[in-house]
């Protein structure tokens, strides 16, 4: 009769345990945006076997501003592990002779896409920013970041760091 009962036991945590863990995997979605030249790009293209932190942002945005200029030193610190930064500038279009201009005198060096319909910005499940998605280098959507405090780059690092060591030596990451 124990038996029976330890039995039953198992198969009910087994069930309930099958249920909670989500086995559906977000990617990246298949659109085409333009940069800030206004030349067509394929996301899937530009992102094709790299690591990406997909940053969601606008002019109005000060603590886009500020989380930004940590992107840019990861993407510098970690381009040789195949890690890149992609930005994407939701402004309107008429806005958008200052958005170059920022970019450039911020010197940024990762690509900046713009999504003036937030249709991308909804699509990965934004609807405030800053909004920072983490994507592994299959295309696997593996967190996202609402919000930006000051602090909040050191934890982005580390997670940066984990993820890029699956596939190189930590011991390379530092």
């Amino acid at each position: 009769m124990l038996k029976i009962k330890i039995i039953t036991c198992f198969m009910m945590l087994s069930v309930i345990l099958s249920e909670t863990k989500s086995t559906t995997l977000e990617y990246i979605p298949d659109v085409i945006l333009k940069d800030i030249k206004k030349q067509k790009v394929k996301l899937l293209d530009m992102s094709k076997d790299k690591y990406i932190v997909f940053n969601f942002w606008n002019m109005a945005c000060e603590p886009c501003k500020k989380e930004m200029k940590f992107l840019n030193q990861f993407h510098k610190k970690y381009s040789e592990y195949d890690f890149k930064v992609i930005s994407i500038n939701m402004d309107s279009p008429r806005s958008m002779s200052k958005v170059k201009k920022y970019v450039k005198s911020s010197k940024y060096e990762f690509d900046v896409l713009v999504d003036p319909r937030m249709s991308l910005f909804k699509k990965m499940g934004g609807s405030i920013m800053p909004f920072v998605v983490v994507v592994d280098n299959k295309g696997v959507v593996t967190n996202k970041h609402i919000g930006y405090n000051l602090g909040d780059e050191v934890a982005l690092e580390e997670e940066i760091k984990v993820l890029i060591s699956f596939n190189q030596d930590s011991s390379i990451v530092k």
